[in-house]
């Protein structure tokens, strides 16, 4: 049962990765910039249900673990680096994802005194969002790291 949530969360950090380093790039590399956030908008939301479906998994398939085997030291360490991820990943999709949403829509169709705040505030939520994000990559990397680690 130990590789389902290893297995889940590797998953969970392709999917991270493949957006973030080839995805992402492509579309504002080919794409003008306004298309290319159109395209980022649709994708986050299916981007952070996909995480968090994943992240479930992995938290029944640890659950499950620890059914089986009684637990053992050190098994909170990847139940909470988990429970961060799905914290993390439910924050950016329910709150800084709608703010952001509002922000680039102020920053389009608002008032031309509102633009310079509506701009400055998707900035913050845009360096929030990637900082959040390269923290669940780490987060990631470390679960399944600790997961290849165990012995059986």
């Amino acid at each position: 049962m130990r590789s389902v949530p290893a297995i889940a969360v590797g998953i969970w950090l392709g999917v991270m990765g493949f957006f973030a380093f080839i995805a992402a790039p492509a579309a504002f590399g080919t794409l003008e910039r306004e298309a290319a956030g159109r395209f980022v908008s649709a994708v986050f939301p299916r981007y952070y249900l996909l995480g968090v479906v994943l992240g479930l998994l992995a938290l029944l398939g640890l659950l499950g673990d620890r059914v089986w085997s009684g637990g053992r030291p050190g098994d909170w360490l990847p139940t909470a680096l988990l429970l961060a991820m799905l914290a993390i990943s439910c924050y950016a999709w329910f709150v800084l994802l709608p703010a952001a949403h509002a922000a680039r829509e102020g920053m389009r169709q608002g008032p031309a005194d509102a633009v310079a705040a509506n701009s400055a505030s998707f900035s913050r939520l845009h360096r929030l969002s990637a900082v959040l994000n390269g923290a669940l990559m780490l987060a990631a990397v470390a679960f399944v790291a600790i997961q290849a680690a165990r012995r059986p």
